[in-house]
């Protein structure tokens, strides 16, 4: 059995400085996506969170039992697409997946996750690829609260580097969970798309 952690092979991207914002490539990616509206702690948040899982680890299963690869599933990662005038949000969850993953293998998982237990928005997900491109990325510890500011380090960081933010939707990788974790020990690395200005 090979054991494969995606974390520490592609750490440049699931790894951040908590000092300084970083100009980085990121390159296309597989994901299973669902979107949604709606914060955190309403329904079709939690729905979702509660469909991706099952079907992520069900993938996990399929790859070990057909290649013999023991690889780790990914964090939780959320693009939000927020109106900050009227305070609407929209969001696009993500897990990525691995290069062991196939879309006839996520057919397959879905599969089995629908005649087990039918997570509530599985009719939703789907598996693609993903191409983010060039981002500012930025490591933000602490309560969630505290990533506003963050953000507009980020956005001051682009701008004098000579880069452009054309929609200020933050992609955020959650490298641990808020409900295991005190709110100071929250790491979320923090991306956002960047164009030469």
């Amino acid at each position: 059995m090979i054991k494969v952690d995606h974390r520490k092979i592609l750490k440049h991207l699931y790894r951040a400085s908590k000092t300084k914002p970083v100009i980085m490539q990121v390159p296309p990616m597989n994901f299973l996506m669902i979107d949604g509206k709606g914060r955190p702690p309403e329904q079709d948040f939690q729905d979702a969170v509660s469909t991706l899982y099952p079907v992520a680890y069900t993938l996990k299963f399929v790859v070990r039992a057909n290649d013999g690869v023991d690889y780790h599933v990914m964090p939780l990662e959320v693009i939000w697409k927020v109106n900050r005038q009227t305070k609407d949000f929209a969001w696009t969850m993500l897990v990525m997946q691995p290069e062991y993953v196939t879309g006839d293998l996520y057919g397959e998982a879905a599969a089995k996750v629908q005649a087990k237990n039918c997570p509530p928005l599985l009719s939703r997900l789907r598996f693609e690829c993903f191409a983010e491109g060039t981002c500012v990325q930025f490591l933000h510890t602490g309560p969630y609260q505290g990533m506003e500011a963050a953000f507009e380090k980020m956005l001051a960081f682009a701008q004098q580097n000579g880069y452009a933010v054309s929609a200020r939707n933050t992609h955020d990788i959650y490298l641990n969970d808020s409900r295991k974790t005190k709110p100071e020990n929250l790491k979320t690395i923090m991306r956002l798309v960047v164009e030469k200005s």
